[in-house]
């Protein structure tokens, strides 16, 4: 059931039309657009430039309330059981407009964020999206945090959007980016991270990522090929210089120089 279903349920309580009592199409939808009016007037609705997709999703919600009634409502009726439940009617709204990423202004992307962010956090690829183009850049910190507790973020950020968003073939799934690996490695001060990892780990492990040539990067956390990671781990190449200076932590000395392939 959609999010206009929801609210037209949870208006209703539960009561049953019966057959022969209530007003003809022509009527209810008359009584509907009249509802529709004084709520989008009354919740600041009618401010959008995306109009026609929140009148849409309005009507359906009045219409199907309206349809609930043993004899003819009000369009004053209809419009109060649809403020009561303005919650789900929100979440309604802001799930039609998010579908609709290009016909977004600055106040929808805001509506969305302030009063669904459960919808924004799942939609931020398309949001992400209606902010670089309408410059919105205000609100990019807000979609990070949403997509974090709401979307699908991955274990790794975007060095060109900022979201946890990254997969293990360098592809970010907010923003289609593709990323180079040493423009990834400048972006979480991949150097400093290794240093700091083969310090504190045992020289064993160094030496196995120091041989292997590479580690796994996992939400901030560097692994060496045999410790267990998860399925959006991103494998790291060492350089030249990466890997002499896991040698010369893990007391692999001279080995480096001769093992240790081009810089990467």
């Amino acid at each position: 059931m959609g999010a206009s279903g929801l609210v037209a349920r949870r208006a209703r309580g539960g009561r049953k039309r019966r057959a022969g009592q209530g007003a003809s199409r022509a009527e209810l939808e008359a009584i509907a657009g009249e509802a529709v009016r004084r709520v989008s007037r009354d919740l600041g609705l009618d401010r959008f430039g995306a109009r026609e997709l929140v009148e849409e999703v309005l009507t359906e919600i009045a219409l199907s309330i309206a349809e609930q009634y043993a004899s003819k409502p009000s369009p004053d009726s209809v419009a109060k059981r649809m403020i009561a439940n303005r919650e789900p009617l929100y979440k309604a709204v802001a799930s039609r407009l998010a579908s609709n990423p290009d016909r977004l202004g600055v106040e929808e992307v805001e509506f969305i964020v302030r009063a669904a962010p459960e919808i924004a956090g799942r939609s931020a690829p398309l949001l992400y999206d209606a902010i670089i183009r309408l410059g919105a850049s205000h609100l990019l910190e807000e979609l990070r945090r949403l997509w974090e507790l709401y979307g699908n973020p991955t274990s790794a950020e975007c060095p060109r959007c900022g979201l946890k968003a990254l997969t293990p073939d360098y592809t970010c799934i907010v923003c289609g980016s593709q990323v180079d690996e040493r423009e990834f490695k400048d972006h979480v001060g991949f150097h400093r991270s290794l240093r700091a990892w083969a310090r504190a780990s045992p020289p064993q492990i160094v030496v196995e990522a120091y041989r292997a040539g590479y580690v796994y990067y996992e939400d901030g956390i560097i692994k060496a090929p045999s410790e267990p990671r998860g399925r959006l781990a991103l494998q790291v190449f060492l350089s030249r210089r990466e890997k002499e200076e896991l040698g010369e932590i893990a007391g692999a000395g001279g080995s480096v120089s001769r093992e240790a392939g081009p810089d990467g």
